[in-house]
């Protein structure tokens, strides 16, 4: 079973990589049971010693279900102190923010500000230069054809790490992109292309017809309603309030980690900005499915998915793919000293979210070992058959 690992044509340090999303498929692995128990506490903490065995110095899980909700850390969050993970502190989450943003459209939506259908020239005339129409819905479905900004400006771990206290505003991350590509590779809508610069339109698109920051606007239509008391925009601002660890990736040959928790985020905006928790990602997914952040109708929309990679779809802003006979939804992202993995069985009120200290530059015996921790959640404890 793989949910961890890098879209095809994507290699590790890439571009893609920093603002990823989960794809792969999900065969149950053969020593767990397809519907068994829910992990034990000590289950969790050996599965999360594997990961740091893998190279990973931290680890931050929590987990809700029959069991009740655990959480569970291992490995160091300060390579300099050695001290472990806060299992209450803050990461940055990279692109799970794309499941916030897509929610945050799709409220406007149903309060009549945005048509899903209508070309996204209709609300920003002149931003894009293709003659060819992209609509919103095309752009929540990564299916607009835009050329990934992230490629220009992350093109391996050294730049990313050189980059660190760049600025930038959303408009100049999708003019990197169309000075990028000069003609679209496809008609929008016929394929799957993962683009964080179609996520930096959908904030622009919610600021023009709100007249409001997105980061307000995400804040009273999704944050507050969910009751997320530890998940925000930084923005410009480098600096974690609360870090749950410090993040690090090996950004040289030499294999040394470097610190990379300081980091303006403003490469990512409403594309891969947010921090949170695991504690606040597990009340997020668990208040979408539940119907309290979205109109039931414009939920089934937004769980309408589509062939991404062999296994694994996209629907508006959610990852979707069966694991054990069980539907599991949800996202991974990925930025510099961050990566996320948050995924919801809400037909079995089964929930995961998995925060390591260091992502960009994981080994796949790393990606082994997060996916053999998710597979225990939503496939069943093999020490109890």
């Amino acid at each position: 079973m793989t949910i961890v690992k890098q879209a095809a044509g994507v290699v590790a340090g890439s571009a893609l990589v920093c603002l990823s999303l989960p794809v792969a498929p999900v065969a149950a692995a053969p020593d767990v049971a397809p519907s068994g128990s829910p992990p034990s506490r000590s289950t969790l903490l050996q599965q999360a010693g594997r990961v740091v065995a893998a190279g990973v110095p931290g680890v931050t899980i929590e987990t809700r279900d029959d069991r009740g909700t655990r959480s569970v850390v291992a490995g160091v969050g300060n390579l300099r102190t050695n001290k472990p993970p806060s299992p209450s502190g803050q990461f940055r989450i990279g692109s799970i923010t794309k499941s916030f943003t897509s929610t945050l459209v799709l409220s406007l939506v149903a309060d009549g500000k945005i048509d899903l259908d209508a070309p996204i020239d209709h609300y920003l005339p002149g931003l894009l230069p293709y003659p060819e129409p992209i609509t919103v819905r095309q752009l929540l479905q990564h299916r607009s054809g835009l050329y990934d900004y992230a490629n220009v400006l992350w093109p391996n771990p050294k730049v990313m790490a050189e980059s660190r206290h760049l600025d930038y505003a959303p408009a100049d991350l999708v003019r990197i992109a169309i000075a990028a590509q000069e003609t679209l590779p496809f008609t929008p809508g016929e394929q799957f292309l993962y683009s964080n610069t179609d996520y930096v339109i959908l904030g622009m698109l919610v600021e023009k017809v709100t007249g409001d920051s997105y980061a307000h606007e995400l804040s009273r239509r999704v944050l507050g309603p969910a009751g997320l008391r530890d998940t925000y925009l930084p923005g410009h601002h480098p600096r974690l309030r609360q870090p749950s660890a410090r993040g690090y990736e090996a950004v040289d040959s030499s294999g040394r980690l470097t610190d990379l928790t300081t980091y303006n985020m403003s490469v990512a905006w409403a594309s891969g900005d947010l921090v949170s928790t695991t504690h606040d990602l597990n009340l997020f997914y668990s208040a979408l499915f539940g119907g309290r952040l979205l109109p039931l109708p414009l939920l089934r929309q937004m769980q309408q998915s589509d062939d991404a990679f062999p296994g694994f779809e996209y629907g508006l802003g959610l990852g979707h793919t069966e694991m054990c006979g069980q539907q599991v939804w949800g996202h991974q992202g990925g930025v510099p000293g961050y990566g996320t993995y948050s995924f919801t069985s809400p037909q079995s009120a089964r929930q995961i979210t998995i925060s390591v200290n260091r992502s960009l530059t994981l080994s796949p015996a790393a990606e082994d070992a997060i996916n053999a921790l998710i597979a225990v959640e939503f496939c069943g404890d093999p020490a109890e058959g």
